[in-house]
């Protein structure tokens, strides 16, 4: 019998549970020295029910806010007054806490304060809120936390978003019950869309793809479903990393719509029809792989005027040559040296032909299909993942590797997630960055063909878990900016503050790990040279965040950010 296993009682065999008594002692943060995560776990649990009253759209009875706070409860006012405006248009206005302009916390009742602070919700019957704990400090005989607050919903003036940043003293905190005794606002801001309407965009999945089979059958069931239901070895992956592209196929001038899978399920290709529907034609287009599919591309790759089509599957590139009506044919594959989660497209030597980026994420030597969940050495600082390619277009349907060849092999063995073409220094020619997890980018300044690795210099490394990388002009000043996605993580940011953390490493060690938990990055350019204007823009806080885009949302000729994030869901709503 191997050491450690537990067999049946009455066997004849000894049951042994000691590892897993151990397991459960290392994650009990009361058996394994983490306090203030016990602590944080019975302050969230408060919390949540908190924002249970909060999002009624009614007065908080004060029986039960009684039941969450101190009787010596103390507050700053909740919707500070008055709020700055900082922008206006004919679709927002929005509202903030002036700086300098916070009050210390004075004795107020606590359902008083609470309800001055929902009183525009008064009556609405979809209001969200959210608070998320993520600093914890031990303060005298009580603990301060540092709060997220977030709520939305439909008021007189249109749709109201509130995000502020509370500190919250508590008392009672050796029990599972802490009470809230403090709240000091550190900042507030106050979004109303205006209209009736109160929405900006609108959900037309249902419309545009409802009459389709493969939509109801396949799309709209979740990964857990089919997970129950297909081998893993098909390539099924909890961590669901895929992509799509959108571009014209079939020459109508109208963009339509390729879906990559998990590994067996098809990918869907949907043609647009000119009342804006989709159309499922993933049979007649020769692009419906089974394999795992993490992102493809619809460029045209062979100068004949219609997009073809990259597909990038776990450890291959297949690149299929477009008739012109949206039919593909298998023109080149080639394996590659790490699983592949994305893929950019750029003629980075101005010869005329699209050349191809790929990001490789776990190496394939020696390697065990684990999606996402690589194994980075170290953790902050990664350099043993797979090796990305750069594959020149030579026309005719071929390729070559030339990432050694052209100074692309420079740092080139980290957690590649994925890559954006621009040229940031407005030399004629595009330059790369590469947005890497575990740790360090890159930044490849394109000098005439050949590469060199410039992040470091340049203070655009970034060390943190890249997730994405967009690039716009956001100040229009000429240069282009880059706006780097990351994770925001609550349980980051607690633990990485403790002294107990890392104890014994270097401080700049541990400043690594709590800018790992910090969020996004927005990198302004200042003539080809950069600055992390992040926290002043009030952009790092995009949650576990993925990908990002530069979009002008209210066409104001101002480029706006959309953050895709969230992780594996379930009935289970806590999210970042």
């Amino acid at each position: 019998m191997v050491e450690g296993m537990v067999s049946a009682p009455g066997l004849g065999e000894r049951r042994d549970v000691a590892p897993l008594e151990d397991a459960y002692r290392r994650i009990d943060p009361t058996e394994d020295g983490w306090p203030t995560e016990a602590f944080s776990g019975h302050a969230t649990a408060q919390l949540k029910r908190l924002g249970k009253l909060l999002a009624t759209g009614k007065p908080l009875d004060p029986e039960a806010v009684a039941a969450l706070a101190d009787r010596q409860f103390a507050s700053t006012p909740l919707r500070p007054a008055p709020l700055e405006q900082v922008f206006s248009d004919k679709t927002f206005v929005v509202h903030r806490l002036a700086a300098g302009q916070r009050t210390p916390p004075a004795r107020i009742e606590s359902a008083t304060a609470l309800n001055r602070l929902i009183e525009p919700f008064a009556g609405s019957v979809d209001v969200h809120t959210k608070l998320k704990l993520f600093k914890v400090e031990r303060v005298g005989g009580g603990i301060d936390t540092s709060v997220l607050f977030q709520a939305d919903g439909t008021t007189d003036d249109g749709r109201l978003q509130m995000n502020a940043t509370w500190r919250c003293r508590w008392t009672d905190v050796e029990s599972t019950e802490p009470r809230l005794a403090a709240i000091e606002v550190l900042a507030h801001e106050e979004a109303v869309q205006r209209g009736a309407s109160g929405r900006l965009l609108v959900d037309c999945t249902e419309s545009v793809l409802g009459a389709n089979a493969s939509y109801r059958v396949q799309l709209l069931h979740s990964t857990d479903h089919w997970r129950a239901r297909l081998a893993r070895d098909h390539g099924l992956d909890v961590v669901a990393n895929h992509g799509l592209a959108v571009g014209d196929v079939n020459g109508d001038e109208l963009d339509d719509l390729y879906i990559c899978q998990q590994g067996g399920l098809p990918n869907r290709l949907y043609i647009q029809q000119p009342d804006g529907t989709l159309r499922d034609a993933t049979s007649e287009s020769g692009a419906d792989w089974l394999d795992y599919t993490a992102s493809a591309l619809l460029v045209d790759l062979d100068n004949d005027g219609d997009r073809d089509l990259v597909v990038a599957h776990e450890l291959r590139l297949l690149f299929m040559s477009n008739d012109g009506r949206g039919r593909f044919r298998l023109e080149f594959g080639l394996g590659t040296h790490a699983q592949t989660f994305s893929i950019a497209a750029a003629d980075y030597d101005a010869d005329g032909r699209l050349d191809v980026y790929a990001c490789g994420y776990n190496p394939t030597v020696g390697a065990v299909r684990g999606g996402a969940m690589g194994e980075p050495m170290p953790y902050h600082d990664a350099n043993n993942g797979g090796r990305n390619m750069l594959l020149r277009s030579v026309g005719n349907w071929n390729y070559d590797d030339v990432a050694e060849r052209v100074g692309l092999g420079e740092n080139n063995t980290r957690f590649s997630f994925a890559a954006a073409w621009e040229d940031y220094d407005n030399d004629g020619d595009l330059d790369l960055y590469v947005a890497n997890d575990y740790g360090r980018n890159n930044l490849y300044r394109n000098d005439g063909g050949k590469f060199v690795d410039v992040a470091g210099a340049l203070g655009v490394e970034d060390m943190s878990s890249g997730m994405s990388a967009s690039w716009a002009d956001f100040n229009h000043d000429g240069w282009m900016d880059l706006y780097v996605s990351n994770m925001f993580s609550a349980a980051g940011n607690r633990i990485a503050y403790q002294r107990q953390f890392k104890e014994g490493v270097d401080d700049k060690v541990r400043q690594v790990f709590q800018r790992h938990a910090r969020g996004n990055t927005l990198f302004q350019n200042t003539g080809g040279a950069f600055r992390d204007v992040s926290v002043s823009a009030g952009v790092t806080m995009g949650r576990w965040a993925w990908g990002s885009k530069w979009v002008d949302l209210n066409n104001d000729s101002l480029d706006d950010l959309v953050v895709a994030n969230g992780f594996i869901s379930s009935a289970d709503t806590d999210d970042l």
